[in-house]
This record gives C-alpha cells, structure tokens and sequence, in this order.
C-alpha cells in the first residue's frame, strides 16, 4: 500500500493534472481561435458587385451592390446611426434591451467594408448607455453622442457637458468642429465645442418648431459651407419638406411640396442626403431624388430599384456625387432584419 502511494498514485495524479491542463488550453485556444474568426469573417475577399445603370428623368444614375459581412438586426429601430465620416462608413445599432450601442467602423475598398481597425477594438466600440439616439465623430474619429447632455469618448474618457441642460437627442457638427448643433425633441440650438465639451448652448434659428417646421425638425444635415439643410413636417401630422438655409437662418430654396396631391410631395420622410448637386430622400418605401436648384427628377420604387423586396433605411453622402444607401429586408427564415449597403453615383 505504501509503494501505491509513494509510487503509483502520485504518477498518475500527475498524468490527470497534465491531461486537465491540456484540455483546458485546447478550450481556451478554440475560444481565442473562433474569436478570430469572427473577426476574420468581417474580411470580405469576393469580387465588386457588376454597376448597374438607372435612368429617371433623362438622368444616368449607377447603382451597385457592396459585398458586406452579415449584418443584421432583430428590429430596423436598432439602428441609431449609419454616415460617412473621415471617409470610414460607420454604423451604430442598439442591442435587443436597448442597454448599450455598438458602433462599428468599415473601409470601403474595392467594392467592399472592410474593418477599420484604427477605430475602437478591431473596428468596433461599445457604448455602455441606455437608448442612444444620436452619435456622431469628429475628425479625429472621436465618438460624441446625445444622452441627456453631451458626451465624448476621447483617449479612453467619457466627457461630459450639458448634462441636465438639454433634451436633444441628435448632434450635427459645423465645419471646423469648434461649434454643433443640438438637435431632436423640438430643440435646435447651437453650441460652442472646445476639448469634447460643449457650451454657450443657446437656440437657433430652427429652435421649438419655429417655420418652416412647425410640425417638428426631424433631420439635420450642415454642408461644408455652412449651408444648413432640415428636414421635418410643415404642420402636426402634415407633409415634410426640405429647407436650405444660409448660416444666419435666412432660407435659400425647399424641397418637396405643400400640397399633398403632388408627386413631389413627402409624406414619410425617414432621411435624406445631400450632394453637391442632388438631394436624395426617403419617403416610405420610395427614393425621391431633386437636383440642388429645386428640379424635381422623380423617383424610385426601393424594392424595384434595389431588387429582393429590400427597403431603404438610411443615406449618406460618401463623397460630392455618390451617396450610400443602407436597405433592409426581414429574414424569413431568421426572422432578423438583414441590412444590405449600395453606392449610387450621381452624374455631374
């Protein structure tokens, strides 16, 4: 019995410690190797989608599909965000409690998104806050989003300013960043930016319902010149139009018409995106297209245009003639929302 346990039985328990040690760095290893693969996934080596040629008005638009890796959502609301910045496309999407946001961060190269590994952890940042509604970046990709007050996630610190001093829910930088503005919830004021904190928050032009949006402002988009465009309802429950206005509020030119009966009227304004000489919207379930001089051109039937009974969700401007599209379809057989981007280029 003696030899047993002086011999035999700590051998063995030797061999089962080692054994155990081996399988648990098997476990491990798969784990970081799956990992990797998820993050591999993310790289898309497959050939440009063919450009297809789109005709309205006598106008040539060139439309093509960008090869993505999956993305889906269990809800089209979860996507809170979906814009060019610094020339990296950036989604941003709720989870299903509404708990956190994940924003991710894509290159666009040779006709597919591709990780931007510079931005977050591989391409991806998590916002720990309940329902955010509002984010965007600045040029050196910091995240700032709207969460009663406003906050900016610089070198690993979340700061804070206005917090208890405004109910926006959007942010829109003006070019040079040094000023936003805050926007959502019938705000519409104008704020000082220096070091990711925000003052000197104050009403502007288009601040609680003020004409032409006395219905509400829904969407904001500022140009590099200062222009601002705005996009919300002319009166409660009424149609939608676009403004151009001149940094001062003074209002250049609208889109879309007063009466409901025209065809370029907008009943269900969900986005838009402006161009140096185009503007894009979504009105429910079409894409209605105007030249910058107040020309309406038509528009497009989403699914007709996209094909596979996908939507338009969200535009962006990618450059002065191309926007992004980002279109969604209900999975039938994962009853999740499957998200699907395009490039349309617009003619000179």
């Amino acid at each position: 019995m003696s030899f047993w346990n002086e011999k035999i039985k700590p051998h063995l328990e030797g061999h089962h410690k080692l054994i155990i040690a081996v399988v648990l760095l098997a476990v491990l290893a798969g784990t970081a190797y799956y990992f990797r693969l998820d993050i591999k996934d993310k790289v898309i080596k497959a050939k440009p989608q063919p450009i297809q040629s789109m005709e309205l008005a006598n106008t040539n638009f060139a439309l093509q599909a960008i090869n993505s890796p999956k993305l889906n959502v269990q809800e089209i609301d979860r996507v809170s965000a979906f814009f060019v910045k610094n020339g990296h496309v950036f989604f941003s999407m709720r989870n299903p409690d509404g708990s956190e946001t994940q924003v991710e961060a894509f290159d666009l190269k040779d006709g597919a998104l591709v990780p931007y590994r510079g931005f977050g952890k591989d391409g991806i940042l998590t916002i720990k806050e309940k329902m955010v509604f509002g984010m965007t970046v600045d040029s050196d990709n910091n995240v700032y989003y709207v969460k009663k007050g406003v906050h900016a996630l610089i070198s690993g610190n979340d700061i804070a300013s206005l917090q208890g001093n405004t109910t926006a829910t959007r942010i829109a930088f003006l070019p040079g960043e040094q000023q936003a503005y805050l926007y959502g919830n019938d705000n519409f004021t104008l704020a000082d930016v220096k070091d990711g904190g925000l003052t000197n928050n104050h009403p502007s032009f288009l601040h609680n319902r003020a004409n032409p949006f006395k219905g509400g402002l829904t969407l904001v988009q500022v140009m590099d010149d200062g222009t601002v465009y705005g996009g919300g309802r002319i009166k409660p429950n009424g149609f939608n139009i676009i403004g151009a206005f001149k940094p001062d509020g003074k209002l250049i030119q609208y889109y879309g018409s007063y009466q409901p009966t025209d065809k370029d009227s907008i009943y269900n304004l969900v986005d838009m995106a402006i161009m140096d000489h185009y503007i894009a919207v979504i009105d429910g379930f079409t894409l209605k297209l105007w030249r910058r001089n107040g020309m309406y051109l038509g528009n497009f039937n989403s699914s007709k245009l996209l094909g596979g009974d996908l939507n338009c969700l969200r535009l962006s401007p990618l450059d002065d003639r191309t926007m992004l599209i980002l279109a969604y379809v209900r999975n039938a057989k994962t009853k999740l929302v499957d998200l699907k981007v395009f490039r349309m280029q617009f003619p000179e």
